[in-house]
């Protein structure tokens, strides 16, 4: 009978020097999985050319809509750009505030009406109720670009079939005239509300008032400034 047990059958026999190797690689398995639980969770960055290029990404969101959506109750008419920054942001906003843990202390009935907000404005624009918001701030931030150069072709193919079923060209005149928007204005409004309270209050975690590291999007501490 084999060192196994079973007649017919012998175990093989390692070299002694790679035993040593297999028993190093289990030894550093653990360390391993420690570091990957330790990493910090990479988040998505706004789509490119709509927010200035010296603020913090979520902080400058949450003000530029503020902006962009001052007075959408009443609907925005014939000011394309400016919706199509907001709808890019708003997608990116909805995204980032539910998987960022900074924004932890923001009480969750402002984070969700966010995600109301978005899927407004995409009832408004006809666009896919059930894309991946990524892929939709990307859209919505390349028709933005495209508009900002006067350059409207670009802006219709820039909104793929795929989003919206009507078309680039179909977006861009809900773009000129999506509508009233109520829950726009109202969510950044409460939204923008919540992070001065945590301002004032110095309610934020630690983590959030930290420069964020660049590979995460930060430049560093910087005022609210709404």
């Amino acid at each position: 009978m084999s060192r196994a047990g079973h007649p017919g059958r012998t175990m093989p026999t390692i070299p002694p020097t790679t035993r040593r190797a297999l028993l190093g690689l289990l030894a550093l398995a653990p360390l391993a999985a420690c570091a990957e639980l330790r990493r910090p969770n990479l988040v998505a960055l706004p789509p490119p050319g709509l927010l200035p290029p010296d603020v913090d990404p979520g902080r400058g969101a949450v003000a530029a809509l503020v902006r962009d959506l001052e007075g959408a109750n009443l609907g925005l008419r014939d000011q394309p750009l400016r919706v199509a920054r907001a709808a890019a942001l708003l997608e990116w906003l909805a995204a980032d505030l539910s998987v960022n843990p900074r924004w932890g202390p923001v009480p969750a009935d402002a984070r969700a009406g966010i995600g109301l907000a978005r899927d407004e404005m995409r009832g408004a624009l006809g666009a896919d109720p059930l894309a991946a918001s990524p892929r939709m701030a990307d859209a919505l931030g390349a028709a933005a670009r495209a508009l900002a150069t006067g350059n409207r072709a670009g802006a219709a193919a820039a909104l793929p079939v795929a989003l919206f079923p009507r078309g680039g060209e179909a977006v861009l005149g809900r773009l000129a005239d999506p509508g009233p928007l109520p829950q726009g204005e109202i969510a950044v409004g409460a939204l923008a509300q919540a992070v001065r309270r945590l301002d004032e209050s110095s309610g934020w975690t630690a983590e959030f008032d930290t420069p964020v590291p660049a590979d995460r999007g930060g430049r560093g501490a910087i005022s609210f400034g709404i």
